[in-house]
């Protein structure tokens, strides 16, 4: 949960121009604060989140925020809801003031969320897992006003029917709804997987691989696929950035080692029968 926030935060700082966070930035100092020992901590993540993966934590919230940007021009009151939340800030960046916000993640996850970021009228948490399908009734979900959905770095940990199963029920409760979340290919999670085991992660394994748009809109009829682009294919690779992270982008557009996927779940006259 601390890794991504403490990236956000670090790259905030590095290229405020690329993306800026500044409530990531609030909150690793005010952990440092509360806990002088968590330097060695802070160490050991940089160790572990080098260059590259650093920019793909801030590559995504950026892409998340645009995306999330161009939907609330069009529905300003539109409900978001962020799918294993962790310690994310998205809302601190994006809030339009109408917006009703909800943040999903497991109940200790959840717990630790609150100690740093309290709730609000209009941003709020469910405390469960994004299986247990009950937290779609506690969204307040109107059609006219929208919903849309980020999920960021949590699919790649499950396996495929699982997540056509949860894409199946997101359709058929939110008709006209959306989700953006980020994938990897076999090769891409074989080399995530090869970096856990490297710096002793263990307990986590990336599974999931979105092969092609035909393969996700093959779960239902009600989904369709409303883009699909490589993780580093909208941004300005910056000459600050080290030779072998902007190699190792253009390796990842040549292959498309991770990606970006947007969904629209259509309307169904069956879905309410």
């Amino acid at each position: 949960m601390v890794g991504p926030l403490y990236a956000r935060a670090k790259y905030s700082k590095l290229y405020p121009d690329l993306f800026q966070d500044d409530k990531a930035v609030e909150l690793i100092e005010m952990v440092m604060k509360l806990r002088p020992d968590s330097n060695d901590d802070f160490k050991r993540l940089d160790e572990f989140i080098d260059e590259l993966l650093g920019l793909s934590f801030v590559i995504r919230a950026r892409t998340f925020d645009d995306t999330i940007r161009r939907y609330i021009e069009k529905k300003p009151s539109a409900t978001i809801v962020n799918l294993g939340c962790g310690l994310d800030t998205t809302f601190s960046r994006v809030d339009n003031g109408s917006i009703l916000w909800y943040n999903l993640d497991l109940p200790d996850a959840i717990e630790y969320r609150r100690r740093l970021i309290p709730e609000t009228e209009r941003c709020r948490c469910i405390p469960k897992s994004f299986f247990n399908s009950s937290w779609m009734d506690d969204v307040d979900f109107a059609e006219n006003n929208g919903l849309l959905m980020i999920a960021g770095g949590l699919f790649v940990y499950f396996d495929e029917e699982s997540i056509a199963d949860l894409f199946r029920a997101l359709a058929k409760r939110f008709p006209s709804g959306e989700i953006i979340f980020d994938s990897s290919s076999a090769r891409g999670n074989s080399l995530l997987n090869r970096r856990f085991k490297k710096f002793g992660v263990v307990g986590i394994e990336h599974k999931f691989e979105a092969k092609s748009q035909k393969q996700i809109e093959g779960w239902s009829p009600q989904i369709e696929v409303v883009d699909w682009f490589s993780f580093f294919s909208r941004i300005e690779k910056k000459p600050a950035w080290s030779r072998r992270t902007r190699f190792l982008m253009t390796l990842n557009e040549r292959f498309m080692l991770a990606k970006f996927i947007h969904v629209r779940f259509k309307e169904n006259s069956d879905s309410t029968s």
